[in-house]
């Protein structure tokens, strides 16, 4: 049974397995892998090193795991912008358990987080190459604000403006 949870300190293992494996993923043996590898290189000794201070130490701010029979299948953080805006990161779902509502269900624990804690919108930023996440996004209501080339990749930036009375959770 899915459990979505809060991150714990002895998930910190598998969740920048996951993490590695979720970018891999989607750039294993194209022309964007060592970009990738070198942009997982930065995350995982940057935010992914010390989960707790990054994510969890200031209000307003979070990371969860989704848990599978004990097991990390996803993961999702959210970190705090300004008084009204916060910032959507990590979202990521082990590719054995994709198309199952794992995304849907730790973006919905994002949002509803959000709302809690009075924010008008949640920012995100994915890459071309994640596309059924950016479909999710999508259909979802995150409107896309922006692109822009990064490397070899294009970057997208999304918001959903959660004051607008029809933006319902995922």
């Amino acid at each position: 049974m899915l459990q979505i949870r809060t991150f714990q300190p002895a998930d910190a293992k598998a969740v920048r397995h996951l993490f590695t494996n979720g970018q891999l993923d989607f750039a294993r043996d194209t022309h964007l892998e060592e970009e990738v590898r070198r942009y997982i290189q930065r995350s995982l000794s940057d935010d992914l090193v010390d989960i707790p201070l990054h994510y969890q130490s200031q209000s307003g701010s979070n990371f969860w795991v989704a848990e599978i029979d004990g097991e990390i299948k996803g993961m999702v953080g959210v970190q705090r912008r300004s008084q009204e805006e916060a910032e959507l990161r990590r979202m990521s779902v082990a590719s054995s358990n994709r198309r199952q509502g794992i995304g849907r269900r730790l973006l919905g624990t994002v949002e509803g987080f959000c709302r809690q804690h009075g924010y008008q919108q949640i920012h995100l930023t994915t890459v071309s190459q994640l596309q059924p996440a950016i479909a999710m996004y999508h259909s979802c209501g995150y409107q896309l604000v922006g692109k822009e080339k990064h490397g070899k990749m294009v970057v997208y930036h999304f918001v959903k403006d959660l004051s607008h009375p029809q933006a319902a959770d995922c």
